[in-house]
């Protein structure tokens, strides 16, 4: 399961940390429009880890509403979320990392790119920001309770499903970069 989650931050493997710019602004913010797609490719594992971890620690009455309903829902926001602060804020995020000359990246330089992205998704202020982002742009008038479920429920499966599989390390031993493979030859496992 952690793999797939790696697939889907699979972009972020392509990114420094600041202040020691490696990677320019282009390559970085190709990889932020990649994440997209990756969630996708993650979502059946973090929806079925969330299904069978999240939803038992809650009371009984919410419990099998969960398993119906939450794990797919947290795919749906988490792709609300990386859409907009990570796709359509690439630039920003790239920018925040101080990335601007080009020239190869190292696998240590990954990790540390993922660690500062990890800052972002990770932060509690960010967090609280998501919340508020989702109430207002993931919730339809057709979601009966919607605002107050998203403020229950998505900081603690966020945090949960970005314990599991939001693992810099793990992410970017499955790079080239870190391999050694130019180009891969097999797929991220």
């Amino acid at each position: 399961m952690k793999i797939s989650l790696a697939c889907l931050l699979l972009g972020l493997a392509f990114t420094s940390a600041a202040p020691d710019a490696r990677f320019s602004c282009s390559e970085c913010v190709d990889e932020m429009h990649k994440l997209g797609g990756m969630v996708k490719y993650g979502a059946k594992d973090i929806e079925d880890y969330l299904t069978a971890n999240y939803c038992p620690t809650l009371p009984e009455e919410l419990s099998e509403r969960c398993v119906e309903d939450h794990g797919r829902h947290y795919i749906g926001m988490l792709y609300t979320i990386v859409n907009h602060f990570f796709v359509d804020g690439a630039v920003h995020i790239c920018q925040t990392m101080g990335v601007c000359d080009a020239r190869r990246y190292t696998c240590e330089e990954c990790v540390e790119g993922l660690e500062w992205v990890e800052g972002y998704l990770e932060d509690p202020i960010m967090v609280a920001e998501y919340v508020v982002y989702l109430q207002q742009n993931f919730c339809t008038s057709d979601m009966h309770h919607c605002h107050d479920t998203v403020a229950a429920h998505f900081p603690a499966m966020h945090d949960m499903a970005m314990e599991k599989f939001f693992i810099p390390t793990e992410i970017c031993n499955q790079e080239p970069v870190c391999t050694g493979e130019d180009p891969p030859t097999k797929p991220p496992q």
